[in-house]
């Protein structure tokens, strides 16, 4: 795909959205920047007309190639003169256009525009039958004909050639409009109904027509149809007040959902969430879950949005919960108000794929006398390749975002037994429960997708929420482990290394075999420039798991800063020999190479680089190590990679600076820069240049 064909693509989804001010500002920037690019011209220009701005229209084809549109682009020029009154510009280019023949139908129904503005619509039908006869596709050509036949009363006729439009054009607003409104004209709400369905297989997020069949499915007593829909929408489009409004009064209509009756003795599932302020997220994961549970039961801490209204009109049962910093309490107050013989737990940024549902059904129909659990793998998306256990994408899913995941376990799925319970204030788990009522916990193969990770700053807000309940609980059992751990882990996330390091040390003194408390003292050390003791810890965290791949990176890197290369250099080839789909140690082995002045072999790794999710970002990531290295005094390696980056066009203001003070030449961009270190700036993409370390979902 060329970057105007993505160009293009996002502006016709916006459109479809109903965004239609985001996708023309799209593409008039990109037009403005360059006005040689015809396809996103013609692009503009059409939904332009569509959108009943010819006037705005007109003005940019006239601005393309110094006034060349009429050449260019012919039709969509004598449509925007017509529509503004002015025939005669109009009617000369449809004239010029009748001596190409792939041009024949356009003309013909440009000239068929201007006989209805003259009020001669016998003339008009003989020129648009001549265009649909001159080119089946074309739409404008049965858009006239409705047009013609409504004005004169024959609505019937009318809707038949409204209904053609829509088949060869779904995404006109235009078409979609008039087609509706005749279907309720002449009560053909089921005729446009199978219409507009069929053009959503097509185009799913158009939310034009998505919202006009709803008003057809509601015109003939479709509830729980429309209802559907509208729940689709509202996971699609997003919420506002207008659609949630629909909602409420269509479910006020139906009801909430019930359990069958006998469900409580049957597979019935009960889906059980605690929330707080989730409306940009909640109908997602609804609609996701919706296929596979027959009751929702949405326990809210406080919120103040629109996030019991959307958790109404999906159908949940609703409960007030208030806060009491506990987790556990509050999920455990959701599981007492279930019904089902089973239990789902998600949260509100999560989401289970459609691939999944069949399996899931599976895995409930499976007949036990005794309580169960099932172990749900997390994938937590993320945009950071830093992260223990990360894993790129690979399209297994279309929930994929992100430039990769990493894992994380616990259960979700069991069996409604009342003494299945959670447990702990932060990080709640019913793993301590089952264990100590024996109750058997299998794997599955259903993952759920979480998207929380994805929003920086809310989640930086909710670690430190969990930081003051961590320290809590480990003042009521400094001798916790897990409670130890969970606050090392939150302290490293809000960049609070020292703190970290303590705890890990805390942690590794109640056990003292554990490979990831060395690993995340190594990197609390790596983050604090402790760069020899990064190395150590990393060393010791391979003495108890010598497989710990996330160890042998770290060590890679902490070698690096102290100006060890060629060790870096084989730590990293041996470890892409043994994963050799591994970016950030990909990428790190191509700076070590450039390190060592071996540019021959920095181009093969580029190559295989910018293929992955490292590749949009490797300007950044090249100037991230580059900052790391001068900090650490390793003043040849961050002025090779800097020149190695510039080499391949991966260069920047910050970067040219950063290596002209390298060079000494600089004393204004050494002015700019000054300090022992050097910041390192805000990411967007991946981070391939620090520790891996130990995460939470």
């Amino acid at each position: 795909m060329t970057p105007v064909q993505a160009l293009t693509g996002t502006a016709f989804q916006f459109y479809a959205k109903g965004l239609c001010d985001q996708a023309i500002g799209l593409l008039s920037e990109a037009f403005v920047k360059d006005p040689s690019q015809l396809e996103i011209l013609k692009m503009l220009a059409e939904l332009l007309i569509d959108s009943d701005q010819h006037r705005l229209a007109l003005k940019f084809l006239q601005e393309a190639r110094r006034g060349a549109a009429e050449a260019l682009l012919p039709m969509q020029s004598a449509i925007c003169h017509e529509a503004l009154g002015d025939f005669a510009a109009a009617d000369r280019i449809a004239d010029k256009m009748l001596q190409s023949d792939n041009q024949r139908a356009n003309a013909l129904v440009v000239k068929a525009k201007i006989a209805v503005r003259s009020g001669d619509h016998g003339r008009a039908e003989k020129l648009y039958r001549e265009a649909a006869a001159s080119d089946p596709g074309g739409y404008y050509a049965y858009l006239g004909l409705g047009r013609v036949y409504r004005e004169s009363g024959h609505l019937s006729m009318a809707f038949d050639f409204f209904k053609k439009a829509i088949a060869t054009n779904p995404y006109s607003r235009e078409i979609a409009i008039v087609f509706h409104e005749t279907a309720v004209a002449v009560d053909a709400c089921r005729a446009a109904e199978e219409a507009f369905r069929q053009a959503l297989l097509d185009q799913p997020f158009n939310k034009r027509i998505r919202f006009l069949l709803i008003d057809l499915l509601l015109r003939q007593g479709k509830s729980d149809e429309a209802m559907r829909e509208v729940e689709s929408s509202m996971a699609d489009f997003g919420v506002d007040r207008g659609i949630l409004s629909a909602a409420l009064n269509i479910r006020r209509r139906i009801g909430p959902l019930r359990l069958a009756e006998g469900g409580r003795k049957g597979t019935a599932v009960s889906l059980c969430m605690i929330v707080k302020n989730e409306e940009k997220y909640l109908a997602r994961c609804l609609r996701s879950a919706k296929p596979v549970v027959d009751e929702i039961i949405v326990v809210d801490t406080g919120s103040n949005d629109q996030t019991r209204d959307i958790a109404t009109a999906f159908g949940a049962h609703v409960f007030d919960f208030t806060w009491v910093n506990d987790f556990s309490r509050a999920r455990n107050f959701a599981l007492d108000r279930a019904s089902g013989s089973w239990i789902l737990v998600l949260d509100a940024d999560e989401v289970i794929s459609a691939k999944n549902y069949d399996d899931f059904r599976a895995l409930i129909q499976t007949s036990t006398d005794q309580p169960i659990a099932y172990f749900i793998q997390t994938r937590n998306y993320t945009h950071h390749a830093n992260t223990l256990g990360w894993k790129t994408n690979r399209g297994e899913y279309p929930e994929e975002q992100g430039t990769g995941w990493f894992p994380s376990d616990k259960v979700r799925l069991f069996t409604n037994d009342p003494r299945i319970r959670f447990v702990n204030a932060v990080h709640e788990l019913v793993e301590p429960s089952l264990k100590k009522l024996n109750i058997k916990v299998r794997c599955c193969n259903i993952p759920v997708h979480h998207f929380g990770k994805l929003e920086e700053a809310k989640t930086h807000e909710k670690t430190k929420a969990y930081i003051d309940l961590g320290r809590k609980k480990l003042k009521k059992d400094r001798r916790n482990p897990f409670a130890i751990k969970e606050l090392a882990i939150q302290c490293a996330h809000l960049g609070k290394h020292e703190d970290s390091l303590r705890l890990w040390k805390d942690f590794l003194k109640l056990q003292p075999k554990s490979a990831e408390a060395y690993l995340n003292i190594g990197a609390a050390c790596w983050n604090l420039t402790r760069y020899a003791e990064a190395v150590s810890f990393a060393q010791k965290a391979l003495c108890v798991d010598p497989k710990l791949r996330e160890a042998h990176f770290n060590k890679a890197i902490g070698m690096l800063m102290l100006g060890r290369a060629e060790e870096a250099k084989s730590i990293l080839q041996k470890l892409l020999e043994q994963y050799p789909d591994y970016p950030a140690a990909q990428f790190m082995l191509c700076v070590a190479h450039a390190s060592a002045g071996e540019r021959q072999h920095v181009e093969g790794w580029l190559q295989k680089i910018r293929a992955t999710p490292l590749g949009p970002y490797l300007g950044e990531s090249f100037f991230d190590v580059a900052k790391r290295l001068y900090a650490a005094s390793q003043i040849e390696y961050a002025m090779r990679t800097l020149e190695t980056a510039s080499h391949f066009d991966y260069a920047s203001d910050e970067m040219s600076a950063l290596l002209g003070i390298c060079r000494g030449r600089s004393k204004t961009a050494a002015a700019q820069c000054s300090g022992d270190t050097l910041p390192l700036h805000a990411r967007h993409g991946p981070a391939p240049a620090g520790p891996l370390q130990l995460s939470r979902d």
